[in-house]
């Protein structure tokens, strides 16, 4: 996310130009007037980002820190506005895309991109990524993006970046992992416990089921709290208790709906050799990832980003009848937006 503003306020921690790099909403770097780096803001982001991808992170900041400062004052008059009014304007960058992967594809699949600006608040105009064209949101953003879609070279170039660069941002992230296994705990009973760990965000849900019926707390579900891991993800627990003699299918089900990631694993102690064992899954996996891509109208610079998902775990302490489980995994990518 870029945000120039038009004045310089004096408050602390308002700076005349931002630059923050976000995965699933959060903020993973920061970039300001106060100091003028690309830094990492959490742990994974510390330990995945290279000091080179940081170097030109810090380079291209610098260049759209220059940009801006010269385009909010030309979308300033556009809009009727001077510096001379007393007032504070803003101008805004949401720039992003959706990508999706499975296990047989070795590339990340483009969804769909995001390009917009805002001014104030409002929206201001914004790029189609299926006609390749700016549409412009106000009478005054209309010369912007008649003169905007003029440049061919421009939107092909839009468009591509968010296609084709930076795939190897993916393998920089901290994916989330869901468990399932058992262990021995008395006589002849076994505690399963799924496990979820690695997302970025402290809500996801997660379901145990036995073939096919979601289990609860009647039938000896435990379920744990949320705990937080060493780099800046979270992790989950659920558990029940069965016996030994169990035959039936389970499955763990995570879930969290403001990363759209969904992932399902089943288990079956017949086909486990050991009581410990981690669960398989059965269906295409899809991985959110968040591809940021940033341009000047002049630089053509371009910020890449990182991405990561989160999980959870739970517990349970009395026998079940539960059964199958299945294994997903779809996650949708957050934006990076730059102004």
């Amino acid at each position: 996310r870029h945000t120039p503003l038009s004045a310089d306020l004096g408050l602390p921690g308002v700076h005349k130009f931002t630059a923050i790099g976000l995965l699933d909403g959060k903020p993973f770097d920061r970039f300001d007037t106060d100091n003028p780096r690309k830094t990492p803001t959490t742990s994974w982001a510390r330990q995945h980002l290279t000091t080179e991808y940081l170097d030109k992170g810090t380079q291209s900041r610098l260049s759209k820190q220059q940009w801006f400062g010269v385009n909010l004052g030309v979308v300033m008059t556009r809009m009727g506005h001077s510096a001379s009014d007393g007032d504070v304007h803003v101008l805004q960058w949401l720039h992003g895309c959706y990508g999706e992967t499975n296990p047989s594809e070795e590339r990340l699949r483009f969804v769909r991109g995001v390009d917009k600006y805002a001014y104030d608040g409002d929206d201001l105009m914004s790029f189609d990524y299926v006609t390749l064209r700016w549409s412009a949101a106000t009478e005054a953003a209309k010369p912007i993006a008649d003169k905007w879609n003029g440049v061919t070279v421009l939107t092909e170039y839009t468009n591509g970046y968010l296609r084709d660069d930076q795939r190897e941002l993916r393998e920089r992230a901290i994916v989330p992992d869901v468990y399932v296994f058992a262990r021995k705990t008395r006589g002849p009973i076994l505690t399963l416990v799924c496990m979820a760990s690695g997302f970025s965000t402290n809500t996801p849900a997660m379901t145990l089921m036995r073939n096919g019926r979601v289990l609860s707390t009647d039938d000896g579900l435990e379920v744990f709290d949320i705990l937080p891991n060493n780099d800046d993800t979270f992790q989950r627990r659920i558990a029940v208790d069965i016996l030994q003699s169990d035959k039936g299918n389970f499955t763990c089900s995570v879930l969290e709906e403001d990363t759209g990631y969904h992932a399902t694993k089943h288990w079956r102690l017949e086909d486990r050799k050991t009581l410990r064992a981690v669960a398989w899954s059965n269906t295409d996996l899809l991985w959110p990832y968040c591809c940021f891509r940033q341009w000047c109208f002049v630089h053509c610079c371009f910020v890449p980003v990182v991405v990561v998902c989160i999980i959870r775990k739970r517990r349970t302490g009395q026998i079940a009848n539960q059964t199958d489980l299945v294994h997903t995994i779809d996650c949708y990518c957050i934006l990076f937006s730059a102004t």
